[in-house]
């Protein structure tokens, strides 16, 4: 089914197969996000190499393997044997869409490389994203978004001036998100060019490139001024005050981001400092960021006895900047995220009720299609040979005795 053709009641990837070998977050994140929206998405593993998001918590499922891979199948079959590697050569015949993000070289040395699926087929479209990439003198580098912090640049910066030295580290996921985000946008327009020029393509993502394409404008001031590239904590050029308060309760922040002086004046209003707003000794976010120990004080002595949300509903209310730095709980009693109906029910095999995060937008037209449960390891195998391979039951007994193909079975 084409671009073209689809009907317009259908969600926009219906009739797209894609063959999903993502690991982790970046690769499978793919898979799910067009899984999403209507993609019928087949996750190729086996127990041998399993996707290690499987095995962060002991047990058959857990919620974080769920949200990368929910509404997809589970393929399950040994690719290291020359079997494995011809039935996923013939699902990959009928497939539109191929994601991997494996150790560069892993696919090739399985017989799965890019050229050897478009033997097969042709106009297939192949989602690769490794580290580094999968070439230059980088590419066998492995591993996922907290090292691109650190090879891209972004670890230095995301730290206080005070501790510039020495660099905090870690282990945030976000380049695996953004990464997985411009994937499934990267293949919706080269299905678009399959539809109007009738051929595949082969999309590469380096995680560290995206981090630094995100400070470009930061990498041309240095070339231009060496040396003033450097760790401002929470401050920010854009404006005075900037930065995250303490509200009541442990560990709870709202951050606040005053981009000019009426903003300011309104927030000199609301924290009880009126008389600020005339004050020529802060006129204007330098000014302001020379004071900002004792305006700093001033805005937790309003913060401190409010909750995060009563601060940025209060704020937002005079036109401030100010969001709520939520904690996983206390995301649901984000008036705007339930407006939105943000979070999404599933009844997760194995695990039970989930809420998992819904999309990143709204539309009319096309509404977000209900989460399915994520698979067990090899749970549509069997049907999967039959519908898609068209295998006879024999064939298939004979190859899960030889280890070929793979199942789990709930007790």
């Amino acid at each position: 089914m084409t671009i073209e053709t689809r009907a317009p009641s259908e969600l926009p990837y219906a009739g797209i197969r894609v063959i999903d070998f993502g690991t982790g977050v970046a690769g499978a994140e793919v898979g799910r996000l067009l899984a999403d929206w209507g993609a019928e998405t087949i996750k190729i593993e086996g127990s041998a190499a399993p996707d290690f998001i499987r095995t962060v918590i002991p047990g058959l499922m857990n919620p974080p393997f769920s949200s990368s891979n929910r509404s997809k199948q589970s393929f399950g079959v040994d690719l290291k044997t020359e079997a494995g590697r011809s039935l996923l050569l013939d699902l990959i015949r009928d497939a539109d869409v191929v994601v991997e993000n494996s150790a560069t070289g892993v696919l090739d040395r399985l017989g799965l490389s890019y050229e050897a699926m478009c033997e097969v087929n042709p106009k297939i479209i192949l989602f690769s994203t490794q580290l580094m990439g999968a070439r230059g003198p980088w590419k066998h580098w492995v591993g996922y978004g907290p090292n691109a912090h650190a090879a891209s640049g972004l670890q230095q910066l995301w730290n206080y001036a005070e501790d510039a030295a020495q660099p905090a580290g870690s282990v945030n996921i976000h380049p695996d998100h953004l990464v997985a985000r411009l994937g499934a946008l990267a293949v919706a327009a080269a299905l678009i060019r399959r539809a109007r020029e009738g051929c595949g393509s082969h999309i590469e993502i380096a995680q560290f490139e995206v981090l630094i394409q995100l400070m470009g404008d930061l990498f041309a001031r240095e070339s231009m001024a060496p040396g003033t590239l450097l760790p401002t904590g929470n401050d920010s050029e854009q404006g005075a005050p900037w930065g995250v308060y303490p509200c009541a309760g442990e560990d709870e922040w709202c951050a606040i981001n005053v981009k000019n002086d009426e903003q300011w004046r309104s927030l000199c209003g609301v924290i009880g400092m009126a008389s600020w707003a005339e004050e020529e000794r802060f006129a204007g976010a330098h000014a302001r960021r020379l004071a900002a120990k004792e305006i700093r004080t001033e805005i937790e002595r309003f913060t401190s006895p409010r909750t995060p949300l009563d601060v940025m509903i209060e704020l937002q209310a005079k036109g401030i900047p100010a969001a709520a730095v939520h904690h996983p709980r206390s995301q649901f009693e984000d008036p705007q995220l339930g407006h939105r109906e943000f979070f999404q029910p599933l009844d997760q095999l194995a695990l039970g009720d989930l809420f998992l995060e819904g999309a990143c937008f709204k539309s009319d037209t096309m509404p977000l299609q209900a989460a399915k449960s994520a698979p067990l390891l090899g749970q549509h195998t069997r049907e999967i040979c039959s519908s898609l391979l068209g295998l006879p039951d024999a064939e298939v007994e004979r190859l899960f005795e030889e280890g070929v193909l793979e199942e789990t079975l709930l007790e």
